[in-house]
């Protein structure tokens, strides 16, 4: 399910108007001076959204619903904990409240006796955890005054309870995308005496890649001698993703009708990796497609892989391959483009 933005500001704007009544006509401005004109101060930007399918998908193994273990240490109970099979949660994605709809688990987070509580080490915990399985921090931050009054009804906070902190503390916000469904985290700690979360599973279907067209390829091919083909891979790993399938068919279709072409093959790492794994991935990431080339049936000598040139890993470099066509071997004609 695609989260939408939070409607509230909508609706507040829209009983605005409606209170508003009968518009008086518009009354003509005098002429002024335009040196003594006050600047008009430019309308302030308004929020970029937040696209959840730029995060990585994970595979990493899960534990049961609500998936992630509390903090050594720390503990929750029936009282201070709930789950709701179908509701509607606020994420804050750093300039505006995502709402994401699902099975919501919320829990009151408390120290156990005899432990003193640590905001840093609930916090690193939380982290580690999430960021474990493959999640994405994608906010952490104490959310603007006028943004959290928004959301912070008084139904809405007796709801919510057990997952919430004070307005005053940052929030952390996680997400965990797999290919069945997005796993969002609101994490937080209050007053150095305790911490909260809401966790909420929202059903999600990856959308099938965009048909790749073999013969669309193999034109780009022979006019530019390279082509950067979008790759979909498990999170920080070389795996390719199942519905990545028709793309490996497009390109044994074209080495398939192009006889004496061959391909270099290079990956990129793309974000959340570091600089030593980056050359390591990419190369792992370019191998992967080579095999399932070969299980295809395309001969191994026709395909190499060479180091990747990306020097600036982000999301978007992450799901690409790179596919050059290397000149024709000796006694095979090359193609028009390549000398």
């Amino acid at each position: 399910m695609i989260p939408r933005s939070f409607p509230i500001a909508c609706f507040a704007a829209c009983l605005v108007l409606a209170a508003c009544g009968e518009v008086p006509a518009p009354v003509t401005p005098p002429e002024t001076d335009p040196a003594t004109q006050t600047p008009i101060e430019p309308e302030p930007e308004k929020p970029k959204g937040f696209d959840v399918s730029g995060i990585p998908v994970s595979d990493a193994p899960l534990g049961s619903y609500p998936y992630f273990p509390l903090p050594d240490g720390y503990h929750t109970s029936e009282q201070f904990s709930s789950t709701i099979e179908a509701g509607r949660f606020p994420f804050w994605v750093g300039e505006l409240f995502i709402g994401v709809e699902g099975r919501i688990h919320q829990a009151n987070i408390r120290v156990n006796e005899g432990k003193t509580f640590s905001t840093s080490e609930v916090e690193q915990a939380v982290r580690d955890t999430i960021l474990g399985v493959g999640g994405v921090e994608v906010a952490n931050m104490e959310i603007p005054r006028s943004r959290s009054e928004e959301v912070l009804t008084r139904s809405f906070t007796q709801e919510f309870r057990n997952g919430l902190c004070w307005p005053s503390e940052p929030v952390q916000t996680y997400v965990v995308r797999r290919s069945d469904k997005d796993i969002w985290i609101h994490a937080c700690t209050y007053g150095g005496i305790g911490a909260a979360w809401v966790i909420v599973e929202a059903e999600n279907s990856l959308p099938d890649p965009e048909p790749l067209d073999a013969g669309g390829l193999a034109s780009r091919l022979r006019t530019d001698g390279l082509a950067t083909v979008p790759f979909a891979f498990q999170s920080a790993a070389a795996d390719i993703l199942e519905n990545e399938a028709p793309r490996i068919d497009a390109i044994a279709e074209v080495l398939d009708q192009e006889a004496d072409w061959r391909f270099a093959v290079s990956g990129y790492a793309g974000a959340g990796v570091g600089p030593a794994q980056a050359a390591q991935l990419a190369d792992a990431r370019a191998q992967a497609v080579v095999s399932a080339l070969v299980a295809a049936g395309i001969d191994p000598d026709r395909l190499s892989v060479v180091p990747s040139a990306d020097t600036e890993p982000s999301r978007e470099s992450g799901r690409n391959i790179e596919l050059t066509l290397l000149p024709a071997e000796s006694g095979a004609s090359a193609p028009a483009s390549l000398p």
